[in-house]
């Protein structure tokens, strides 16, 4: 087969939309694919991101020259030696790249046939998860606040983070450019109660593989937070000292350790947005679904999908009680201790306990079996839960 004729699929986001699963399955099955004609490249989620830190000139100040030249450097080889009909890069931050940006990966990617695709599902849907995002990096700010800072944004046609996230049709106009239309992929995030391997079933389409050569997860992970636990995270964000808020501290200690690690496994009350920006969802969903009807993208799904469901819409307000703060901030502290006394436990020969953390919500209301030192029900008693 000619260079000519081999094609690389860029998966630019957007964030919140699936990509972690389409990722992770594409992983999972990255030898099959392979045996198929489809190549992942770069091949695992660290180097995929690597490169995308690189080509967006991120955390420029702790970069250095010569890893970044070999990261590039790496990238276009790997691309150059793969040898299926078709190679797959997704990196769902790409979606925030300018147009240097993306001339510097078009250069790396020799004669190849470049396509982009983009994920996209319903603004109301991604807004609450957009804003769990940027806890997520630090952020102090609470839902109707971050909401209005979008709105503005949105409004005064800014283009800079988080909106860009939030607006597929002008990351595509910017792709545009430089990629013909129809080699740009619009696959929309199937509505609530879809099969779970729909959306795989759509992105695999819109690249040209067989689906069964894929292996999804039989359980998707989910790592959104609850109100509740967002706020926790929140009010803790706030109290942290700048060096634990430095990138690579907070992604290790705050988003993975405790985040991800505690407070995610907590039963969740979900995010509603509040009613009054309602409207103005509906208003960017049109303009929007405009912008793709009239772009002569290739669609994969429904453009109906967009629709904001009216139940992702409250009238009460997005607060969350300062008994429920409480009760989840001692819960989750209940939580680490318990794991780092059972860790001391394992060291001295297991005197307070046994046998790994249990995998389990610390506010599910689990019997005395799933809470081996009857810490955690002690303290919901204690607290009136």
């Amino acid at each position: 087969m000619s260079r000519a004729r081999q094609q690389l699929f860029v998966h630019v986001g957007m964030q919140k939309t699936g990509t972690s699963y389409l990722q992770d399955a594409m992983l999972r099955s990255s030898d099959r694919l392979a045996a198929a004609g489809t190549d992942l490249v770069p091949p695992t989620k660290r180097e995929c991101f690597d490169l995308m830190v690189v080509l967006r000139d991120r955390y420029e100040g702790r970069r250095d020259p010569a890893t970044d030249r070999a990261t590039l450097e790496r990238f276009a080889k790997r691309l150059a030696r793969a040898g299926g009909e078709r190679a797959v890069y997704s990196q769902e931050s790409l979606a925030g790249a300018g147009p240097r940006q993306i001339a510097r990966l078009l250069e790396l990617c020799g004669e190849r046939e470049v396509h982009v695709v983009v994920t996209v599902r319903d603004l109301a849907r991604q807004l609450s998860s957009s804003w769990q995002q940027e806890l997520k990096a630090g952020s102090t700010v609470d839902l109707p606040a971050y909401l209005r800072q979008l709105r503005r944004a949105q409004r005064a046609g800014k283009g800079g983070h988080p909106w860009i996230h939030l607006d597929p049709a002008l990351v595509l106009s910017r792709w545009a450019e430089v990629v013909p239309a129809e080699r740009l992929h619009v696959v929309t995030v199937p509505p609530s109660g879809a099969p779970t391997t729909e959306l795989l079933e759509r992105f695999a389409r819109a690249v040209g593989f067989d689906p069964a050569h894929v292996e999804p997860e039989d359980r998707p992970s989910n790592s959104s937070l609850g109100l509740v636990q967002a706020e926790v995270l929140r009010r803790v964000n706030a109290e942290l000292p700048a060096e634990v808020h430095r990138r690579w501290i907070y992604a290790e200690v705050v988003k993975r350790g405790f985040s991800a690690g505690v407070l995610v496994r907590q039963q969740p009350r979900k995010i509603l947005v509040p009613r009054r920006f309602e409207a103005w969802c509906d208003e960017v969903t049109a303009a929007q679904r405009a912008a793709f009807e009239t772009g002569g993208y290739a669609l994969e799904g429904s453009l109906d999908d967009l629709a904001c469901p009216r139940e992702a819409f409250t009238d009460e307000p997005v607060v969350a009680l300062e008994e429920e703060v409480a009760t989840a901030s001692v819960a989750a502290l209940a939580t680490i201790l318990t794991r780092r006394g059972e860790e001391v436990a394992r060291v001295r020969d297991g005197r307070i306990g046994a046998g790994p953390v249990p995998d389990r919500d610390p506010l599910s209301g689990a019997h005395d079996t799933d809470d081996p030192t009857g810490v955690v029900g002690r303290i919901r008693r204690r607290i009136g839960r």
